[in-house]
């Protein structure tokens, strides 16, 4: 896809639509687009975190697998919304699966090149490092409710 192409999808996309539009062509010249057949995987657990994945369309599943019980969905991520923050954080090696639900467009940030240009701009760093946060505290109130749900009490009948 063209830069023109990069550029337009980051522009729409809500993590980085209102970002300065500087910003917004370093990020087009390490990113590319990307789509995904349904069922690809997009990362894999205990591999390199090497790439910041901003959905366009189509759904993605977080997975982890547990022994016993075998792969278990744990969020659906719908477009607007990103893919992969371990990117962010040493060992750089992902947490979970993700995997491609149906045909799946994703704006595709390498992570070695995003992590050396915000240890040279600081301001970027703090802006992209403040909307990443608002994504993790955002997931862990989802898998809070969850978890909620999982283990509430059963409901109590009255005669």
């Amino acid at each position: 896809m063209s830069k023109a192409a990069i550029l337009e999808a980051l522009r729409q996309h809500p993590f980085t639509h209102d970002m300065e539009e500087a910003w917004k062509e370093v990020l087009a010249e390490m990113a590319r687009l990307q789509t995904y057949p349904p069922d690809a995987l997009l990362l894999r657990e205990g591999r390199a975190a090497d790439a910041f994945f901003l959905i366009v369309d189509g759904l993605v599943a977080i997975e982890m697998f547990v022994p016993e019980r075998g792969t278990l969905r744990l969020q659906t991520v719908s477009p607007g919304e990103v893919v992969g923050w371990s990117w962010a954080l040493p060992p750089y090696r992902w947490e979970f699966d993700a995997r491609a639900l149906a045909e799946t467009t994703a704006v595709v940030l390498d992570a070695a090149a995003l992590r050396a240009r915000m240890s040279q701009d600081c301001a970027l760093a703090a802006w992209i490092l403040s909307r990443l946060l608002a994504v993790v505290a955002g997931r862990l109130k989802a898998t809070r409710l969850q978890l909620l749900d999982l283990y509430a009490p059963p409901e109590r009948r009255t005669p």
